[in-house]
């Protein structure tokens, strides 16, 4: 498998840096060929509990979306309640990684489905991850599948839901004056 690039170096944990992603390094993070990080999402089950999966998904620089099978409980409990939560991260710390990841709060909504692949709009997407997370030859992996029922899912950010960052820190805001003079400093200074 080849190795991620990172848009963040960080020296080591604490070191200066750490902060919130640009809106470029969050589409390399999030839509570049390399990206394959899963998408955890979660929402509300039919009783009212909290429900977690790790899916593909793509993004195309305003909503998040997912191809899920006919009997996902996730679509299930999507189209019962619309608002979920999604996380997307890379585990690496610095220096190994660069401890990237976004958060957000969305409303979803099913796009198409459920139905085979010809004619659907759910394939579109699934052939993009597919290339994503499997290689150069997803595509042609995907299509033994191409007759089982599927739902396109999209999830949208809420306005202000959408948080980024990158970097092992703790951002100014959970210390007291004086605690972190340097992230102080950072905070204050424009830009």
């Amino acid at each position: 498998m080849k190795e991620k690039s990172r848009a963040f170096e960080q020296e080591r944990p604490y070191a200066p840096g750490a902060g919130g992603l640009s809106p470029q390094e969050m589409r390399e993070f999030l839509a570049s060929e390399d990206s394959i990080w899963l998408m955890k999402l979660a929402c509300l089950d039919d009783k009212g509990w909290p429900y977690i999966v790790p899916i593909w998904y793509q993004w195309n620089g305003e909503a998040f979306y997912a191809v899920g099978r006919k009997y996902n409980l996730w679509v299930k409990y999507l189209k019962a309640d619309p608002h979920c939560a999604i996380c997307v991260e890379e585990l690496a710390v610095p220096p190994m990684g660069g401890n990237r990841k976004v958060t957000a709060q969305c409303l979803a909504e099913v796009i198409d489905g459920p139905c085979v692949a010809e004619g659907s709009k759910w394939l579109p997407v699934a052939n993009e991850m597919a290339v994503r997370y499997l290689g150069p030859n997803g595509v042609e992996l995907l299509a033994p599948s191409h007759g089982w029922e599927r739902y396109l899912v999209k999830m949208t950010p809420i306005d202000g839901g959408l948080k980024t960052w990158q970097g092992a820190d703790w951002h100014a805001r959970y210390f007291e004056p004086g605690q972190r003079p340097d992230l102080e400093q950072n905070r204050r200074a424009p830009g």
